[in-house]
């Protein structure tokens, strides 16, 4: 799953590289989407422990 991630943010990144010329809000948004979905996780993982 990590690495299925990690090649997704990848092909972001030269998406937004070679059509709108800017690299670093494909960057960006690779980020900010790694934590979302950290933070999603996290939290699913945090209810099922609860709750059981």
């Amino acid at each position: 799953m990590a690495t299925y991630s990690l090649l997704l943010g990848i092909i972001v990144i030269i998406i937004s590289w070679k059509f709108f010329n800017d690299w670093a809000s494909g960057l960006a948004g690779f980020i900010y989407g790694g934590v979302l979905f950290w933070g999603i996780k996290l939290f699913i993982q945090l209810i099922k422990a609860l709750f059981g």
